[in-house]
Parts: C-alpha cells; structure tokens; sequence
C-alpha cells in the first residue's frame, strides 16, 4: 500500500506547489523587488534552501505518517491471514478507517505551515544578508493570503482522491462506521472555500502590484507580456481547482449512481460505501439503510415467489401450447401483483381502539387483477391508523397517501411507506425517548424520516400523504399535508376544507429545505373529518362526456363538498354518489375520522358561579381571597372546569409565585392544547420559575405550530441563550430571517432586545 500511494500522492502535491504557488512568489517578487545582480542571486539561493527545506519537510512527515499507516495495514492483514483476528484488530481497523477519512485534512494543514514556515524563514533571514527591504512585509502578508488557501483546496482534494481505492480494500470495506464518526465536509464549504481561494489570487495580486506601483517598486517593462504571464499564472489554478472539484462530483455521483443501477437490476446485497467526508459520504449511509429494508422485502419476496414459480409450472402444463406461454407470463405478472398485495394488506390496516375517536377506510384501486380464482386490486393509495401514547396521552394517528404512478410502480411507494411508518409505530412504543416526545415534534420527526426515506430515490419515488394525531380527550387535531388533497370538515351537515394553500411538496421531492410546521385543528364532538386522495376529483363526468365526444375531466376541486354532503359524511354514500356522478379515473381511498367527544359533559352552573364570583374578586384587587374561593372549588371538585386553573395560574404569576403558577398551567394546558396564547404565558411562567427545559419545550411547540409568532421565536432565542446554547439560538434567528425576509423592523428591534439582555452575546 506504501508504495502505491506515497510516490504518486507526492508527486502530484509537489508539483502543484511547483506549478502554481511557486511561480505566483518568484513572479510577485521579480516585478517589486529592486535588488542587483548579486542581491538576486544570494536571494534566490536563499529562496531555494527554504523552498527545498519545506519540500523535505513536507515529505519527510507524509513518509513518516504514510509508512507507519502501512505498517498498521499489514499488521492487520497478518492477523487476518493467520486467523487471529480478534475484536481488538477489528478497533485497530476501524481506527485505522477514520484517519483514512481525517488524513486529508492533515495534508492540507501541513501545507499552509509549511508555506508559513518556509516563506517566514526566507523573510527573517534577509537582515542577515542585507536583503532586507520595507516592502517584504506586504509581500510576506499577501503571501500568506494568497497562497494558503489555494494550496489547502488542491492538497485536500488530490489527497482525497488518492485514498478513495483505499476504501475498498477487503481489510477495510466491512467496517461499519456512524455517520458522526467521520469528519463531514460538504459541498457547501468545499465550494466556498475554493472560491475564496480562487478570488484571493487576482484580489492580493492587484492589491500587491497598487501598493508596490503607489510606492514607485513596481518593475513592469512590457505590460502585455506581464498580462500575458499574469492570464497564464491565473488560468492554471482555475481549471485546476475547478476540475478537482468536479472529479470529486463526478466520483460521488457515479458511486451513488452505481448503487442505484445494482438496485435496479434486483441486486440488493450491495453495499455503499462512503469513501469522502462530502454529501456522497453522508448519503452513503441512507442508502445502505434502504438497502436493507429492501433486502428484507425481496426475500420475503423471493421466498413467495419460489413456491408460486412451482405453482404456475403445474397449471400452465394442463393448457393448450398454444396459449401455454402467454398465460404463464399472465400468471407470473398476477403472482407478482398477488405477492405485492400481500405485502401491503398488513401494513395498511386500521388498528385504532378507542371509545372518543372512531376511524374508517375505504379503498378502490384503479388496477384489478385476478389471481387463483378470486379478485384483487393493487395501486399506490394506502391507508394506515394507529394508537400511540405520547407524553402519557392517548392519540389516533392516520396516514392517507398516494403514491406516484400506476399499479406496480405505486405500490412500490405505498410498499416502502408502509413498512417506514411501521417502524416508526414500533419505535414508538419500544423507545422511551420517542413517545416522551409531544405531538408536534413527533408528527415532525415522523414526516422528514419518511421524506428523507424517499429522498434517497433521486425523485423517482414520490408519495403526497396527508399524515395527522388526534388528542383523544381533547379533539385537538395535529396535521401535515405533503401536496395531498385538503381535508374536509363535515360539522353540522356542511362540508368545508379545513386548508386553503399548498403546505409542502411531495415527500421525495428534492430541494424541500422549508422549515417543517404543524397545522392544528380542534375538533367538537360530533366532527367528522374526511381525507382522500385525489381520485376524489379525478372523474369523468357524465353530463360533460354527454354533451361532447371529448372526455372532461372534472376540474372544480369544491365540487367534492357537495358530494359529502350528500353522503351525510359517511364513506360508502360518498363513494356511491361519486360513481353515480361519473367515473372514478384514479385510485381512490377515504379515511373517515369521526370525534364522539365527551357528550355527557355538561355545563355545572355552582362552578360558573364560584367561576364569576373569583373574577369579581380579582376585579376589586383581592386576590388572595379569589385563590383561597378557587383552590376550595377545585378540592371539592377537583375534574370540574379547568378555567379554575388558567385564572389560578394568572392570579399567581401577579403574586410572583411562579412555581405555583406553573403548576396550575400545566393542568390546564393538558385539556386545553388549543389555546395557543396561553401556552406561551406558560412558556413564560416556567423561565421565570427557572424550568428552562420545560420552558423551551413548550416554545419549540408553539414554534411548530406558529412559525411567523415573532414573539415566541424571540423569547425561544432567549430561553436558548440562558441555557448557553448559543448555536441553536443562532439556528432559529437564521430560520427566522430566512423564512421571513420581509420583517427586517421586527428582527431589528429584537435583535436590540435581546442584546440589552445579553450584551456578551453576539446575535
């Protein structure tokens, strides 16, 4: 391994110092520097001593670092051969994984000191030979801005791409690392960088040839050979860096690329791996995680399929030749639907128990199929709901998406939601950290893991879903719609849509970078909530195909209101009316979420009294006596109205007794999850009462909710700079200026806010 990599790696680092930086200092220094015969050539001697110190110092360190890496490598390798590979070796391997990962930095590091060093030694030895001028200062300064950093870009990159083949090497390609193991430096940085690189070339040249002209050292003699020499110098570098860059593209892209081809042809034991800190490196590891998940569906596959295979033989030996292989190519489609059908059946069932909420499916795929005598369907729609505990709170959860693309190919999507939503179901009874979280930052965490999921397919999977959480005890609905079509509200025979613009894009579609929000809805007892997709709206309709010979498809998107409410809000009707209207030209699902709600609850008129008689109190400045009638009310009483509790928790925040006051917040906020305002008073209540985290908790929530509630997101800023979390405090007033641009007034005054708080901090 020594001998492959340290003679080629040398070369070409060395001769980039030679070709560009080089060439750039003897250029600069030839055209400003006024030396005689002599001085010159006692200069350049000591130009040569130092440049060829900084080359043998340099090779030294990466012979040195090279060969000990190589000496590990083959120790390793003896092991193995030997059989005495045991889990100590495999750390050595890992060990020795990461700092192939690190080793460009180191590269690229030890160029810049060494270029300090070199040029520095050169700079404090001119006394000694009286060469010394006023203008080296300039030149060591815009020395060192111009040359590190172009050399830092060339020496990481070429290093890079030298240790890529190292990674497949069988010693080292079965370590499994974490994606925070190796050090991540995506494109984003790497572009800037080079950039800057690049722009301090003609930036430190220009200002170095003003200045030397300003102090009449500038020794130009023919300007166009000067362009001519300066075009060259510059254009080198440029292609240079440029094509680095994107070979390093090129690479990541074909690596992903052949992933993606091996996965097509049905290969799904390969595995990627990451061989650069990039956002290939990163993407890396989706992608094997998908993989797997793959692997696994295939074989379950696979194993169906070999028996079915068995099957078809037996059948299509009783039919006549001629139709012998027609029918067998017939039958090995319809199994493969049949197998996918299975596949999906268990993932899209409704296992929803409860006695407040009550869920129905309804689903008719636009693909038929016959398998074994009996009728199925199969497409991309997929209905699925839950029971999740979240926060020691029952909630219903359903998801209703449609997937891109007919019959086999929807069903792939609807087939890998499925199984990704399972997963998180089952995570979140199992992990203690995901069903502690609230509604809103698992209906949050939820969506971008399936998005990312579909991300990884490179826009040839997507799915619009409307994914939503019902507080069983409240009614309070939690919702994100991913392009699907909007949810209708039926309450009181009326049908309304609950949104009225377009949230997110497809879950897959690539550039989705807006901040995730959560729309929330409370629903009254008695509510019925109707999600479809859009073969809703996708019909033919009758009278229109009547009155031409062209078919029309419907394009009134308000036209499926009045066909709930003929339905009355139940699903079958709905359907009937649909298919009576005209023809259903797409899958078409329904989920039907019905809130009972607490009917028996009824209004307690001593409780409104005791309720009025408090305010009054309050009213006349009374307020011990106002606390003492309430906490009375509420022992006697203690499930009655939980208004006792939000006056409760106002009265002692005036008193200053924030701890109580937090107390009697949160007991209202458990029946009360709608009421946005207070919960940022309870926000309040708890900074003051010094539980930052609960505080904070409960900010990030309204912040889901209420992403433009500029006061929330600032006083969010200020919980973060009290608990020191100066970067997540950052984060959000980044976000915030981001999503927001138009509100620089408002940024401005709490911008000036919250640095009268916190003059050490930089906002």
């Amino acid at each position: 391994m020594f001998k492959t990599i340290f003679l080629p790696l040398t070369i070409r680092l060395e001769a980039f110092t030679h070709l560009v930086p080089v060439p750039f200092a003897i250029y600069m220094a030839s055209i400003t520097q006024e030396y005689s015969i002599n001085e010159w050539l006692l200069f350049l001697v000591l130009c040569i001593t130092s440049g060829t110190l900084m080359v043998l110092g340099g090779c030294l360190w990466r012979y040195l670092t090279l060969r000990k890496l190589s000496n590990q490598f083959e120790s390793l390798q003896l092991e193995k051969n030997k059989e005495t590979y045991t889990i100590g070796s495999n750390s050595k391997a890992k060990e020795l994984k990461l700092f192939l990962y690190r080793y460009p930095f180191y590269e690229g590091f030890i160029i810049i000191i060494r270029w300090f060093v070199g040029v520095g030694l050169i700079f404090f030895c001119t006394p000694f030979f009286d060469l010394y001028r006023p203008t080296l200062w300039t030149t060591f300064i815009l020395y060192m801005v111009m040359i590190p950093p172009i050399s830092f870009v060339a020496y990481y990159f070429i290093t890079e791409n030298a240790f890529r083949n190292l990674f497949k090497l069988p010693l080292i390609r079965p370590i499994a690392i974490e994606p925070n193991e190796i050090p991540k430096f995506d494109y984003f940085k790497r572009i800037l960088i080079s950039f800057f690189a690049l722009a301090a070339l003609p930036v430190t040249v220009l200002g170095y040839m003003l200045i030397s002209s300003a102090n009449g050292n500038l020794n130009v003699q023919n300007p166009s050979l000067q362009v001519l020499i300066i075009g060259i110098i510059f254009i080198f570098p440029l292609v240079f860096v440029a094509y680095l860059v994107a070979k390093a593209v090129r690479q990541g892209l074909g690596e992903t690329s052949h992933i993606l081809d091996e996965l097509s042809k049905g290969n799904f034991s390969v595995v990627s791996m990451p061989s650069s800190g990039d956002d290939f490196g990163q993407q890396s590891f989706h992608l094997n995680r998908v993989i797997q998940q793959l692997n696994t569906m295939y074989t379950e596959i696979f194993t169906l399929n070999v028996g079915l295979e068995s099957k078809v033989k037996e059948r299509t030996m009783e039919l006549e030749n001629s139709l012998e292989e027609v029918k067998k190519l017939k039958f090995q489609q319809d199994g493969d639907y049949f197998l996918t059908h299975l596949l999906l059946k268990p993932l899209g069932k409704n296992q929803v128990s409860s006695e407040l909420v009550s869920i129905d499916f309804f689903l008719r795929q636009k693909k038929k199929f016959e398998f074994k005598g009996k009728e199925y369907e199969i497409g991309g729609d997929l209905n699925i709901a839950h029971n999740v505990i979240l926060q020691g709170k029952k909630f219903s959860v359903f998801v209703n998406s449609d997937a891109m693309g007919k019959s086999m190919q929807g069903a792939g999507g609807a087939l890998v939601l499925g199984a990704v939503f399972q997963s998180i179901i089952e995570r979140t009874y199992l992990s203690s950290a995901t069903f502690n979280q609230s509604p809103e930052r698992w209906l949050k965490n939820a969506f971008i893991e399936m998005h990312k999921i579909f991300e990884g397919f490179d826009g040839s999977m997507l799915v619009s879903l409307v994914i939503g959480l019902i507080e069983e005890e409240t009614g309070f609905l939690y919702f994100i719609n991913a392009e699907h079509p909007w949810l209708i509200l039926y309450r009181d025979e009326k049908a309304s849509f609950l949104e009225n613009e377009l949230s997110y894009r497809k879950l897959g579609t690539k550039g989705l970078n807006s901040g995730i929000f959560i729309k929330t809805f409370r629903l009254l007892p008695g509510d019925t909530i109707i999600s479809g997709s859009d073969g809703r709206d996708d019909l033919l309709l009758f009278n229109e195909q009547n009155e031409s010979n062209q078919r029309q498809i419907n394009q009134d998107e308000n036209l499926i209101l009045s066909y709930v409410e003929q339905g009355k809000g139940e699903l079958e009707p709905i359907f009937k009316v649909l298919t009576k209207n005209g023809e259903i030209t797409d899958d078409l699902s329904l989920i039907r979420v019905y809130y009972k709600g607490n009917l028996d609850t009824v209004s307690n008129t001593d409780v409104s009294k005791s309720y009025q008689t408090a305010k009054k109190l309050v009213e006349v400045g009374n307020i011990d006596a106002a606390i003492d009638s309430l906490q009375k009310q509420i022992l006697t009483q203690p499930i009655t109205n939980k208004r006792f509790h939000k006056l409760l928790a106002k009265l002692h925040f005036k008193r200053k007794d924030y701890i109580e006051a937090t107390e009697h917040a949160q007991v209202y906020l458990e029946s009360h999850p709608y009421d946005l305002s207070f919960m940022e008073l309870s926000s309040i209540l708890l900074r003051k009462a010094g539980r930052l985290d609960q505080a904070i908790e409960i900010a990030e929530r309204i912040r889901l909710r209420e992403p433009k509630a500029s006061k929330n997101t600032f006083h969010l800023i200020r919980l973060y700079l009290e608990k020191e979390n100066q970067i997540r405090a950052r984060e959000i007033l980044t976000e915030w200026e981001n999503q927001f641009p138009t509100e620089l007034e408002r940024t401005k005054k709490w911008k000036q806010i919250l640095s009268l708080k916190f003059p050490n901090i930089l906002i």
